[in-house]
């Protein structure tokens, strides 16, 4: 890896721009960085978004789980992760405040990024909400300070309370339960999908859940994987299918493992399963 390949000057920027990047919304949504585009001292991850149908380009193990947990929440509509603040209001607000500006290599504004801008859907109607994430931030440089004053300082002038995030913001228990879910939302994509009748399946998982048994729903998917001839984790998948899709509700949280959970801690609500399948 060369510096240069990183590196950003004015050529690099103006072609960011004539790219569309920081642009569109939903799957048409263009990060203005990219994975390729930085080099990156954490680990960098390209999920699919459930939400927004498109790749997401998330540059740290921070940035990933918060965008877990910001896709999880019921009231968030759009993700937009590496949104670009506009370069010459940043500017101007760091002259105001006294602040030296990031500048590309031959002396123009550098355009800063915020985290994530989050679409949210509230009584008045969809409201933009700001995140940056930030591991420890108590313990943030004095640079790295500066610069938080200067995002906050856009994000005040465009109507907007930007966010400061950390580990807190999620918990490890529900990062790794809701990516397996999430992971099963589509089971076409499955090499089983063909093999299996989902939807009697998902239908059966749904009358036992129903019955409010205090069977696990690990030993729940071995009975019915002997009913319907197939495996175990497949019945498995199936089940954390209808969680991605909301046709089952479980608390996301539980530390023990949601295949270790009694089957009456899931609900089910009940709606014509073809569709979910």
């Amino acid at each position: 890896m060369t510096r240069r390949r990183y590196a950003f000057d004015e050529d690099r920027t103006q072609r960011f721009l004539a790219e569309g990047r920081g642009t569109g919304e939903g799957p048409s949504y263009r990060p203005w960085l990219q994975i390729q585009d930085v080099s990156s001292i954490g680990r960098s991850h390209r999920p699919y978004g459930i939400k927004t149908q498109r790749e997401h380009h998330l540059l740290s193990d921070g940035e990933w789980k918060s965008f877990l947990r910001l896709e999880a929440d019921a009231k968030v509509l759009d993700i937009w992760e590496q949104f670009p603040m506009d370069r010459l209001e940043t500017f101007r607000l760091a002259h105001k405040l006294g602040i030296k500006h990031p500048i590309t290599l031959d002396g123009t504004p550098y355009v800063m990024t915020l985290d994530f801008v989050v679409t949210t859907s509230i009584p008045r109607g969809p409201r933009l909400i700001p995140y940056t994430f930030k591991y420890s931030p108590a313990l943030l440089s004095a640079r790295d300070e500066e610069l938080l004053v200067i995002a906050r300082a856009f994000c005040e002038a465009s109507g907007m309370r930007l966010r400061l995030i950390d580990e807190e913001f999620f918990d490890e228990p529900f990062i790794l339960n809701y990516d397996f879910v999430r992971a099963c939302d589509d089971i076409s994509q499955f090499a089983f999908y063909q093999e299996v009748n989902a939807v009697a399946i998902m239908e059966a998982l749904a009358r036992e859940i129903a019955l409010g048994s205090d069977d696990t729903m690990l030993r729940t998917c071995r009975v019915l994987a002997g009913t319907f001839e197939t495996e175990s984790s497949i019945v498995y998948q199936i089940a954390m299918h209808m969680v991605s899709r909301g046709v089952l509700r479980v608390d996301l949280s539980s530390p023990n493992g949601l295949e270790r959970l009694p089957l009456s801690a899931y609900t089910a609500v009940f709606q014509d399963l073809r569709r979910t399948a």
